[in-house]
């Protein structure tokens, strides 16, 4: 006689009795605009006034004033200018308790002086496929040996259901460049003019 086992997954995961897989679905499209809504709001003027009054309860007198410094010589960018021109899964890594992306996004943004400057970015997409800690031991409870030998985690891409996800935004480069629209490929791509960093010149 079998016995069917309850399984809590969050939305946007599956149990694949037959394969031995559980599938966490994630949309791409979902995800890029994730990503471009992330940057704009991590650039916003809003969000870089906040994280400088954050650090200057944090930090000596001399270090705030030379981060203040420092902020004012950086290129104020208009976030709402931002176009994501590429935006990669380099590489995915899924277990029993996750899953973890690391997106590599390639994007331009213009400064108030119409300028326009490239930026690299590296973010990790995350999420916690059970919901919860307790979930996770219940469902090592009900499956015992077969959760740890049997079952895999497969990660698939699809446009039917969204996996909630956090994300993370790295550390950027800021180069000036121009963006140039290449017919043939269909998509705007920055050529880099990593010589002029400093300059002011318009593009």
């Amino acid at each position: 006689m079998t016995t069917n086992k309850h399984i809590n997954l969050n939305h946007g995961c599956s149990l694949n009795p037959t394969s031995k897989k559980i599938v966490v679905n994630v949309k791409t499209g979902d995800v890029l605009n994730l990503v471009t809504q992330e940057l704009k709001t991590r650039y916003s003027p809003e969000t870089q006034k906040k994280a400088l009054e954050g650090s200057s309860k944090l930090l000596p007198d001399y270090v705030f004033q030379e981060l203040l410094q420092r902020q004012q010589q950086m290129v104020n960018v208009n976030p709402d200018s931002l176009i994501v021109v590429n935006c990669n899964i380099k590489e995915a890594e899924v277990n029993e308790f996750g899953f973890e992306l690391n997106v590599e996004v390639y994007f331009v943004v213009g400064d108030e002086r119409g300028q326009n400057h490239f930026r690299a970015n590296r973010i990790v997409l995350w999420s916690d496929i059970w919901g919860n800690e307790e979930q996770l031991f219940d469902l090592e409870d009900e499956l015992g040996e077969q959760f740890w030998t049997d079952y895999k985690i497969q990660l698939l891409f699809d446009n039917q259901e969204q996996q909630t996800i956090e994300l993370e935004v790295s550390q950027t480069d800021d180069f000036p460049v121009r963006l140039q629209f290449y017919p043939t490929l269909q998509r705007f791509l920055p050529s880099i003019d990593t010589f002029a960093v400093n300059s002011l010149q318009d593009f």
